[in-house]
Order: structure tokens, then C-alpha cells, then sequence
């Protein structure tokens, strides 16, 4: 209830542009659906949405385009639609995992973290 009344707080001067920073993290299935129901009124009032997430199905059935970082760097852009087409996957999971995946593949978190350099280093 916090993060629905944090969001509702933000909104209440009408900007136009409005930045989500994981906005149903914690959320319920019904608090999230309500949510997302929400956003998808801001677009319809010609609002732009600038919205993080990490639940990747959230970022399919809410944006029009997405924008895929991994370790800091803009890997992947473009409408779901184009990306599934472009990386040949039926969902935007299917495209992060595809190609991001290598990367998780090679090392543990700890090894990414400290670029590559694990023990003494």
C-alpha cells in the first residue's frame, strides 16, 4: 500500500513525464495488476513512462519500447514485438536470457563483480 500511495503522492502535480523505479516490487498479484492497469492509463493520457523493472514479463505486456542493460551497458532496444522477432524468441524472457546468458555463464557473481579478477586481485 505504501508503494501504491508513494505513486499516487508523485502524480498528484500531473506531470507529463512520470519515472517508475520498480514500482510493484513487494506487491501482490492484485495490488500489481492494478498497477500496471494504472500505468497503462498514464499512456493512454498521453503521459511518457520511464519505468524500471527487473520482472521482465512486466516490461512486455506495459511498454512500447524497452531498453535491455546488462552490467551498466544498453545491450538490446526496441518494441517487445521487434525484439522477440529479432532474437527469434516468443517472449522478452526469452530474448534477456539469450542474451545475457553467455555472460551469466561464464563466472559467479563474485568474479562479474569484481571484473573477472578473483582471489588476491
Amino acid at each position: 500500500m505504501k508503494r501504491q500511495l508513494n505513486l499516487m503522492i508523485a502524480l498528484m502535480s500531473d506531470p507529463e513525464i512520470v519515472f517508475l523505479d520498480e514500482p510493484t516490487v513487494g506487491m501482490d498479484a492484485r495490488a500489481r495488476r492494478r498497477t500496471w492497469e494504472f500505468i497503462g492509463s498514464l499512456k493512454e493520457q498521453g503521459k511518457t513512462v520511464i519505468l524500471t523493472t527487473h520482472y521482465i514479463e512486466e516490461a512486455q505486456a506495459l511498454s512500447d519500447r524497452v531498453g535491455i542493460i546488462d552490467y551498466g551497458e544498453l545491450i538490446a532496444l526496441g518494441t517487445p514485438a521487434d525484439l522477440m522477432a529479432e532474437h527469434g524468441a516468443k517472449d522478452l524472457e526469452s530474448v534477456f536470457l539469450g542474451i545475457t546468458g553467455r555472460r551469466i555463464a561464464e563466472g559467479s557473481y563474485h568474479d562479474r563483480a569484481n571484473n573477472g579478477c578473483s582471489g588476491g586481485c
